[in-house]
């Protein structure tokens, strides 16, 4: 955008008139992070920017198959929040003509901010982290899947004859080209996109950027990635794990932290080397993550399909612990020039504005108190005999959904980093949801018990 000295509400009017817009998509993201919003015409653009535009506070209340948690204060009688555009998160929507997309503050009738609204809780751990004298740039890396729904109605993965093979990316070329190319229209960019383990498996790694932009970024890569693929005649999913056999799909978080000159906060000292990589402050700020591994776990793995894929020696970590180079525990140190950590348990049914303020407000409480996080750990943890395992203080993460979620409602740092709104809402909805999963009747029930 040019520097022009106009408010940026006005440099944005600016822009949507030289571009051409006529229809706005006001969006904010539900508390399972579904994308959600409104159509706004050209006249409604100023009085949108000034005010915003109203939603139902009882849209949050309601989990992943639109029903309503039975205890959550969203009913009915809760009021209106605000969505009020961000003009840092604008961008053309290229998918359709004159159109675009506004990522937006959810905001009180005046104007102030809501306590209810993921992405200001993620924008307060920023703030936490700038009074430190630090700053974060984070990259998300989702997987997921391409599929063809089958004559049963059933979803059948779209072979892509070998693991990360270029006949793999050939299959999908004209379409994974064309996610690309509308991802960087809309300012989202991306370090490369790849096939994956699993059949029809890709991962997307966006580019780092600050953290509310990270998690926007997220959002649109999905969307995209979804109606592109429509468009295909095929699905594509995020799924944690949509097939029993075939490998789950994460979304990796990758974190770096920066001084006030501009310089990496993470690389170590070369007259005091750790084993790590990492400096005083990110050791502190990796000690913090790991001491509320299992709430981060939690909420970046919510759902009862996520626990189908954080399974010992699945690729996927079960562990708590962290390991240079290693894929197989909670956090990874990747090799390189750039000292970064990757948190490795999250998966695309968090909501991402959520999961990375857990993640910031654990670094912070880091930093402040000092935690050392010990020695990296050596091996393949998902093969290692529980007995060692116990030997070297090695916990694992949470088994299940309902322990995750417990695990959650323990950690008063979280309630601290989410507010007290998001954070008692959010567990009534991803608990309503699994309360739900737990009266169905599964056609491996039927298989194997029907004839008892």
């Amino acid at each position: 955008m040019k520097e022009t000295g106009q408010a940026p509400d006005k440099q944005l009017l600016d822009r949507l008139s030289d571009e051409g817009i006529e229809h706005l998509w006001v969006a904010y993201t539900d508390y399972n992070g579904r994308t959600q919003g409104k159509s706004i015409p050209r006249s409604r653009f100023a009085s949108t920017f000034q005010k915003g535009i109203s939603f139902a506070r009882a849209n949050l209340g309601h989990n992943v198959l639109d029903s309503g948690a039975p205890d959550t204060i969203f009913g009915a009688d809760s009021g209106d929040f605000f969505a009020v555009p961000d003009p840092a998160a604008y961008a053309p929507f290229p998918l359709f003509p004159a159109t675009g997309r506004v990522y937006c503050w959810m905001r009180q009738e005046g104007g102030e901010p809501w306590e209810g609204d993921p992405r200001w809780q993620l924008q307060r751990q920023v703030d936490a982290l700038a009074d430190l004298g630090f700053s974060a740039q984070v990259a998300y890396e989702p997987e997921g899947y391409i599929f063809r729904i089958g004559p049963d109605g059933e979803p059948a993965p779209i072979d892509p004859r070998g693991m990360f093979t270029l006949d793999g990316l050939e299959q999908h070329a004209d379409l994974l080209h064309r996610i690309s190319d509308t991802l960087e229209q809309m300012n989202v960019g991306l370090e490369q996109i790849a096939t994956e383990y699993g059949p029809g498996q890709f991962e997307v790694n966006i580019r780092h950027a600050n953290p509310i932009k990270a998690a926007d970024d997220l959002l649109t890569v999905r969307d995209v990635t979804h109606a592109l693929a429509r468009r295909e005649g095929v699905v594509a999913s995020f799924m944690p794990k949509p097939f029993d056999t075939a490998a789950g799909s994460g979304l990796h978080v990758h974190l770096s932290l920066w001084d006030r000159d501009g310089g990496s906060a993470m690389a170590q000292d070369a007259a005091n080397p750790h084993p790590s990589g990492l400096s005083a402050a990110g050791r502190a700020f990796l000690g913090g993550i790991l001491r509320h591994a299992p709430a981060l776990a939690g909420i970046g793995s919510p759902t009862v399909n996520s626990y189908k894929r954080l399974l010992p020696g699945s690729w996927a970590p079960a562990h708590a612990a962290y390991a240079v180079s290693n894929r197989s525990p909670f956090v990874r140190i990747p090799s390189g020039s750039r000292p970064r950590i990757e948190v490795r348990s999250g998966d695309n049914t968090t909501n991402p504005y959520i999961f990375l303020a857990a993640i910031l407000a654990a670094g912070i409480a880091g930093i402040q108190e000092g935690i050392d996080p010990g020695l990296p750990t050596e091996g393949d943890l998902g093969h290692m005999p529980t007995e060692e395992l116990a030997a070297r203080g090695i916990a694992m993460l949470p088994r299940t959904a309902a322990q995750a979620l417990a695990a959650v409602e323990c950690d008063p740092l979280m309630r601290e980093a989410l507010g007290p709104v998001v954070f008692d809402e959010w567990l009534k909805v991803k608990r309503s949801e699994a309360a739900l999963y737990d009266t169905v009747v599964s056609p491996w029930e039927r298989r194997a018990y029907l004839r008892t």
